[in-house]
């Protein structure tokens, strides 16, 4: 798999010991964490949790109060811009120059670049699929088109690292689509990559790995697979007579790990240990269990027991 290699490739950026307060109020607390080339990260929290914040802080829009940033071993806050020369961001709204057209966008921001191709303007609006409407000005476009532009203006100087807030925002399914198919094709390039994002389903398409805060600190960091599995499981029992089931369950001290009882049968949230239990126990009182299957874990489930914990 490309994102379990991605894994063991060289660390890109470096997160090391981050607060950041405002006033009297911490909002990021004691942060570390790694970027490796080529990884997609995922940076969930709920609302308030501080993902924009420790964004901010990776592009220099916020200094921190604490802690140190190091991009391919070159410290943010002394070297601001090395640092930040291989770096593409969209953090909350894309700003642009509204009585201009996305083209003459994208120029203005190539000027900028050193080193870019004359060229790169063109590569973008093909790869993310601009060309009907990067003539228009920027003052007609949809929230999914100025994402959109917002993301060519992010790729315009090739970058080694992209950070994405929120970058679905206002894109159709289809745009949602495109928009996995590019950033999974930078991550085999080498682009390492960061995406916050409220949709847990779309992070648990294409990161590899998921980073998730809450009340401004870490509660996991972890590859998507780790994160899914929790010591508890729901698993489910289906029978081929259930006849007084509830009332027998009802005497086993599991009974209130049970979380529904269905025609067939029923399900229940447990260690792995404890399935082999309540297998037996129903053998022995004369049901016919004739399977037991483990109930896929999600992101959400993992990310709501993450966060639940934590509180």
């Amino acid at each position: 798999m490309e994102g379990a290699m991605a894994l063991n490739r060289e660390v890109i950026v470096e997160v090391t010991n981050l607060s950041k307060k405002f006033g009297k109020t911490t909002v990021i607390n004691d942060v570390s964490f790694n970027l490796k080339k080529g990884e997609i990260k995922g940076l969930l929290g709920p609302n308030g949790s501080g993902k924009t914040t420790i964004l901010k802080m990776l592009v220099g829009l916020l200094k921190p109060t604490k802690g140190s940033i190091l991009i391919e071993g070159i410290n943010v806050q002394t070297d601001f811009e090395k640092a930040i020369s291989k770096v593409g961001a969209i953090i909350e709204n894309p700003e642009m120059y509204e009585y201009l057209t996305g083209y003459d966008n994208l120029w203005q921001y190539l000027r900028m670049a050193p080193n870019a191709s004359e060229h790169r303007v063109d590569e973008v609006i093909e790869l993310l699929g601009m060309q009907s409407y990067v003539h228009d000005k920027v003052e007609t476009y949809s929230l999914g088109m100025l994402q959109r532009l917002g993301l060519a203006q992010a790729l315009i100087h090739q970058p080694s690292i992209l950070l994405l807030d929120e970058p679905t925002n206002g894109l159709d399914p289809a745009g949602i689509q495109d928009l996995r198919k590019h950033i999974k094709k930078l991550s085999n390039e080498g682009v390492s990559i960061i995406i916050s994002s409220h949709l847990l389903a779309e992070i648990e398409m294409i990161c590899d790995s998921v980073l998730i805060i809450n009340n401004g600190q870490i509660v996991s960091d972890s590859e998507l697979d780790d994160v899914r599995s929790v010591e508890e499981s729901t698993y489910f029992f289906k029978l081929l007579n259930i006849e007084k089931l509830e009332t027998l369950l009802s005497k086993h001290h599991l009974y209130q790990q049970v979380e529904k009882i269905v025609p067939n049968g029923f399900m229940i949230q447990a260690a792995e240990f404890e399935i082999a239990i309540v297998n037996k126990f129903l053998v022995e009182n004369g049901f016919d269990v004739v399977g037991i299957e483990q109930v896929r874990t999600t992101l959400e489930d993992a990310f709501l027991a993450r966060v639940r914990g934590d509180q």
